[in-house]
């Protein structure tokens, strides 16, 4: 019988389990690139044929405008926070204080980005007229601020990723059978988005409170103003590279109109 000291023991175990959770997290992303392929093909179809190009085209340019402010309200911290926690998580009250932080900054951003979107909607003409529409899109933006994905990525517990958001498009999914029947229902597009977000980004909240035992701590101004500055020239950077994603579906649905954009939308 071979005898193996403690030690090489130990270390064969550590890289067993950590080649067990580099699969299960790629596994998990894998699922998930799945998802966000294969759902929207079962439902553009549909959508294109009930709602007509025009109608479409209009629920593509309002989550279009509102990925911007998705933006704004993610700041910098899917990388910074993502950092702060990887480094921190084995410690519960860092972690807590980490995930209080984030979240406080970023429903602020998010009140800041309500304000924006009610300025610019009502300012001009081209977004007053279907004002409702910017509005149910918004609740993205809602369930995007709730949901701690740089937690779940800094502890790599990726499959949380995964299962919230597939719950989120599947309820978009099956909903848009049931709700949207014809050209008149074209506003549950959005509510429905939305509604997905924001249970997600509730259950999300409710799994780091119970799952991971994390608490809520008042955060301090230094607190705040750290993680500010950590995730600004982040922000600063991401911010180009998805500006570029989004950007011609907007400035077509601006300048052109929003048979354009659903057709632009259909191809891509």
């Amino acid at each position: 019988m071979l005898f193996y000291p403690p030690s090489i023991f130990i270390k064969n175990l550590l890289n067993t389990q950590t080649k067990k959770r580099i699969f299960e997290n790629f596994l998990s992303l894998s699922f998930l690139q799945a998802a966000n392929y294969i759902l929207p093909l079962i439902t553009l179809p549909y959508l294109v044929r009930v709602l007509g190009p025009e109608k479409y085209g209009l629920t593509v340019f309002a989550q279009t405008f509102t990925t911007y402010f998705q933006i704004l309200t993610d700041y910098g911290f899917n990388l910074s926070a993502t950092r702060e926690i990887s480094i921190n998580r084995e410690n519960k009250k860092k972690i807590s204080e980490i995930f209080s932080t984030v979240l406080v900054i970023k429903f602020f951003l998010f009140l800041i980005s309500l304000l924006i979107m009610t300025a610019i909607v009502f300012s001009f003409k081209k977004f007053r007229g279907e004002w409702v529409i910017y509005y149910l899109s918004f609740g993205t933006v809602l369930g995007q601020t709730l949901f701690p994905q740089w937690l779940f990525l800094g502890t790599e517990k990726m499959k949380y990723i995964t299962i919230l958001n597939i719950i989120a498009r599947l309820i978009f999914t099956v909903a848009i059978f049931v709700f949207v029947r014809n050209v008149s229902d074209y506003l549950y597009v959005p509510l429905l988005t939305s509604i997905g977000f924001i249970v997600a980004g509730i259950l999300s909240i409710v799994i780091v409170f119970f799952k991971f035992k994390t608490g809520f701590i008042l955060p301090t101004l230094k607190m705040v103003k750290h993680h500010i500055k950590e995730g600004r020239n982040l922000f600063l950077s991401q911010i180009t590279a998805t500006l570029s994603d989004n950007t011609n579906t907007f400035v077509l649905g601006l300048f052109m109109n929003n048979t354009t954009v659903a057709y632009y939308n259909a191809a891509e």
